[in-house]
This record gives structure tokens, sequence and C-alpha cells, in this order.
């Protein structure tokens, strides 16, 4: 949970988080008010250019950040300097970090002498030479260090200065640099499109996110381990995956990415080569999850793909098909491009907010035989409705252990935005069940008012006390 304070000396905190959390306090005050924006809307102290040669200073990234519309994010990376001014760690003493193929990220507050005065918060970025935090990474990181952050600015709903997620990495760590900075045109926090997607080898630098990557259809993976399981022909072929590589000729394990092609999907049907012999050797464009797969980096939950000029699948970032009409299926594409924001994480809770390939989406307050208070948002990217003369609602959905239905009702709540996500309305839905269970049923709301609308922003809204925590399992959800 986020809270604004009035003066630059604030308290030390907790901090250091590696999930998709915001439960830190915002060190500075909104643009052009009170003490902390004594010159133009910015800090006192401000040194740097955001270069190598010269990082800025934490109070210089805020001020570069408080330019910035709310939410907007900044047209170039900047290198940041300063020292880790905050760290949280476990029950055990240890820093928090989690292992590769999950966030790979992480979050922590710098200043220039490592004080709480003029902190400047470093949210989600990835580690030395632009790679996912590993097990044990976070154990180097201490309070005092010296660091340089390179990524790029965004200004948090217009209250807290801080890094994109995702879109930076830990340059230096006590003066010691992996490099990470690719050249001019192609910096780790310019993702992939479709009209300029990743090679294997740049998917693989990259680490980790949801990128465009294309290569050569090569073979698929047989059982469950890469070296022995690859075959590079359509012998033994299996449905469930694909290898690509930057050769159609590649039989090197160690150059190659594993795809995951999920049930039930186009992306099965059309891509798999035991199905579809003629595909091997094939130059494919996908879209999906780098994350670890058959122990090796590979892309997962695949949700679209162009193979001889046919799309297959949806476009990322929500799209609307024909007619302006969203559908969006979590069960088969897990978060896609919807984001997490979380208001109030308890620590003990590693995520709110979980994918399951049996449920979908799956949020609760629950851990360790304990309900906590907490609250949690899965925000959608920008919808289009312009073409819609009339909207409704669909959501397919779960509800269990909550104090009752009607208490379900306002904990597991669907919000619309139709400014981007500036303000919010809880939409009413329909079609409740009269007792709690693990049975889906459909819910509909009426969105006429957003029909016509062409900046419509989705959120699943989830909360929880500490007298008991449900659980709201969410499978599919469209507009029509």
């Amino acid at each position: 949970m986020k809270k604004l304070f009035s003066s630059l000396m604030i308290v030390a905190m907790t901090a250091m988080t590696f999930t998709a959390c915001q439960d830190v306090p915002a060190p500075y005050e909104l643009p052009g008010t009170g003490a902390n924006n004594p010159d133009e809307g910015g800090v006192e102290g401000a040194t740097g250019e955001g270069t190598l040669a010269s990082p800025f200073n934490a109070a210089a990234a805020t001020n570069a950040a408080m330019k910035l519309e709310s939410g907007a994010v900044s047209e170039q990376a900047y290198f940041i300097k300063g020292k880790v001014a905050s760290i949280a760690t476990d029950k055990n003493g240890n820093v928090l970090n989690f292992d590769q193929g999950t966030f790979g990220n992480a979050s922590f507050y710098i200043s220039d002498d490592g004080s709480a005065t003029n902190q400047f918060y470093c949210y989600r970025v990835l580690y030395l030479g632009n790679k996912k935090w590993a097990s044990g990474d976070g154990d180097i990181l201490k309070v005092g260090d010296d660091v340089i952050v390179y990524a790029k600015l965004t200004l948090y709903n217009g209250k807290t200065p801080e890094t994109v997620q995702n879109e930076g990495f830990l340059y230096s760590l006590n003066g010691v640099s992996k490099g990470g900075v690719p050249e001019e045109g192609n910096k780790p926090s310019d993702h992939s499109t479709l009209e300029k997607p990743y090679t294997v080898s740049e998917a693989v630098a990259a680490g980790s996110g949801n990128e465009y990557v294309k290569g050569f259809i090569v073979g698929s993976v047989e059982g469950q381990v890469l070296s022995s399981g690859a075959h590079f022909s359509t012998e033994n072929a299996v449905n469930t995956n694909i290898l690509i590589a930057e050769s159609a000729s590649e039989t090197d394990v160690t150059k190659v990415m594993a795809v995951q092609l999920p049930s039930g999907t186009d992306i099965r049907t059309k891509l798999n080569i035991k199905d579809n012999a003629g595909n091997l050797g094939k130059e494919v464009v996908l879209y999906g999850s780098i994350e670890n797969y058959f122990g090796q980096l590979g892309l997962k939950t695949v949700t679209f793909a162009v193979l001889d000029g046919v799309e297959i699948g949806t476009k990322p970032g929500g799209e609307p098909a024909s007619g302006g009409a969203v559908s969006v299926d979590f069960k088969t594409n897990g978060f896609g491009q919807w984001t997490i924001d979380d208001k109030n994480k308890p620590a003990a809770i590693e995520a709110i907010w979980k994918y399951n390939n049996k449920y979908g989406l799956v949020a609760t307050g629950y851990a360790s035989s304990t309900n906590y208070d907490s609250e949690s948002w899965v925000i959608s990217p920008a919808f289009d409705l312009s073409s819609l003369s009339s909207a409704t609602l669909k959501i397919h959905h779960a509800i269990n252990f909550f104090s009752s239905v009607d208490v379900a009702k306002g904990e597991a709540q669907v919000m619309a935005s139709d400014d981007g996500g500036s303000t919010w309305s809880a939409l009413t839905l329909t079609g409740w069940p009269s007792s709690l269970s693990w049975t889906f049923f459909d819910s509909t709301a009426d969105m006429s008012s957003y029909a016509g609308k062409s900046n419509i922003k989705l959120a699943l809204k989830y909360t929880s006390t500490s007298t008991k925590a449900g659980t709201w399992e969410v499978e599919k959800i469209s507009i029509e």
C-alpha cells in the first residue's frame, strides 16, 4: 500500500520485493506541492545527466520522473546511481528473491547516502547483465551497496517516481558490471514487436518478459529432458511443443528454444509438427512468455503466432476482434498483457493472484493457515469499444471460502475505466450463485455506458480481511 509523506525525511522501510508488489510507501508528494518540490516540481540536490558517464542521482531521477504525465513512460532509459537504502528480508533473514522462471525482478530504494532522505524507488528491475535474478542472487545485495540501475522511468498514479517494471536492470553492483546494454536502437527497455521480433539468441539474452520471437521450426521434445528427448525431424514428434532456432538446419540443443503449445488452442492445432509435418523448417513468429522450459530458457503461454503469413490466435494488447468485441481466456493464455497491482500484499503471501492452468487466474489472501487483510488488482490493457453501440461484460468464475455470497460480491469485483485507468467504477454483476462452491458460473454486467469509447480498461479487484479470506477463480472474461 502506497502512502504519501509531506517531507523529505521518511522512516526507513522494508522495500525489497520480487513479485508484482507495490506494498511500499511512496517517498514523494505530487509534483508542485509541498516542500518536496521547491524548484519546478522537483526535489533539491539533483545531479547527473542520466548517462553512464554522468548518472542521475536519486533526486535527479525523481525530477525526471516528475515531469512525466501520470502513468507515462520515459522515451529513453537512464543510468541512476546511489546506495541501497532499504531491503526486506524473509523470516530467516534472507534477502527476498525468486528463482529463475518466476518473475526474476527486484525492487528496492536508493539514495545518495543510503539513508531514507531523497530516496528513489527502483521497481522490478532485473539483475546484473540484464538477466533474471536467480536463486541466491538476492543474498548479494545489502543495504549500503553502491549500485547503478539502467531503466526507464514513470510517475506511478501521478504520485510516485519510480522505474518501470521489467524496463531496466542492475547495471553495476559495488563497481562490478556484467554489461547488458546493447547497441543503440536495441536497448533492453525496447521490447520486441511483430515487425521486429527477437531472434532466439536475443530472446535468451532478454531472459524474461512477454515478447515476440521468431525462428525456424526444427523439431520437438519428447519426454521431460531436452538433451535426450529432442527430435530434429517429424519422427517421434509430439504435438505439445516445438523447437525453434535461428537456422532451419540447427541440431544443437543449446541453440534452440522449446515452445509450449497450449492445449485446446489453434496455436497447438496448427503449429505442431506431429499433425503438420510440413511445418518443419518453416519460419514462425510467436508471442509468449520467456521463461524456463525443459531446463533452459524457452517460450511458454504462447497466445499468438504468424506462420506462412497467416495469423493464429489473438494478438497481444487486447486488440478487439471484428465488431469491437473483447475475449480473454485466462486458463489458456495466463495473465497475457494484464498486469498485477498489489495495493496491499502482506509479506507472508508470495502472490495474491496466481495463474493455474486448470482454473485460470486465482486470487486469495489466505496463506499458511492464516487470513490476511489484502487488496490486489489485475488490470487489462486498453480496449477499443468505439465500434460498439451497446456492450455486455461476461465473466466465467468461481467463488469459495468467502464469508458469504453477498460478501463475495464486494470482495470479488470487476472494475471498469473509460479514461485509461485514472478513475474506476465497479460493475454490477448479475447471475451470482445461491451458495459458495468451486462450481464455475457465468455473470454479466451492462457496459452500455462504455460503448463507443476507445480507452476502456477492466480490472479484477480482489480484497480479503484478517477475519476471512475467500478464493476467487476467473477463467474467462469478454465484452460483447
